[in-house]
C-alpha cells in the first residue's frame, strides 16, 4: 500500500513551502478550478532579489507549474486543474 502524503486545503504537504508565498498559495487552492497545488523543493539562486516574484514557468497537461522566488531562495510549484492562464494571472495581479 503506498504511503499518503499529508494535504491540507488542496496543498501537498511533502515539502516546505516558502513562508512569504504560505498566503497566496492558499488563495490559489480556493480556486474551484484547481484540484492540487503541489510545492516542490526550495533551491539557491545566485541572483536575489528582495522582492517576491512568480511567474507562470509553462503549462503541463494537468495544468501549469509556477515558479515563487524571493532573497536567494526559489520554489516551483505544480497546480493541477483547468483553470484559465488569465484567471491565475489575475491572481498574481492582485497579490503582487
Amino acid at each position: 500500500m503506498k504511503k499518503q502524503k499529508a494535504m491540507k486545503d488542496k496543498i501537498k504537504r511533502e515539502h516546505h513551502i516558502l513562508p512569504d508565498f504560505e498566503d497566496f498559495l492558499k488563495e490559489l487552492a480556493k480556486l474551484d478550478c484547481v484540484k492540487r497545488v503541489i510545492p516542490w523543493r526550495i533551491s539557491r539562486q545566485q541572483k536575489w532579489t528582495s522582492q517576491k516574484m512568480i511567474s507562470i514557468s509553462y503549462k503541463t497537461i494537468s495544468g501549469f507549474k509556477l515558479k515563487l522566488k524571493k532573497w536567494a531562495t526559489a520554489q516551483e510549484v505544480f497546480v493541477t486543474g483547468h483553470c484559465e492562464e488569465m484567471k491565475i494571472k489575475k491572481i498574481l495581479e492582485d497579490n503582487f
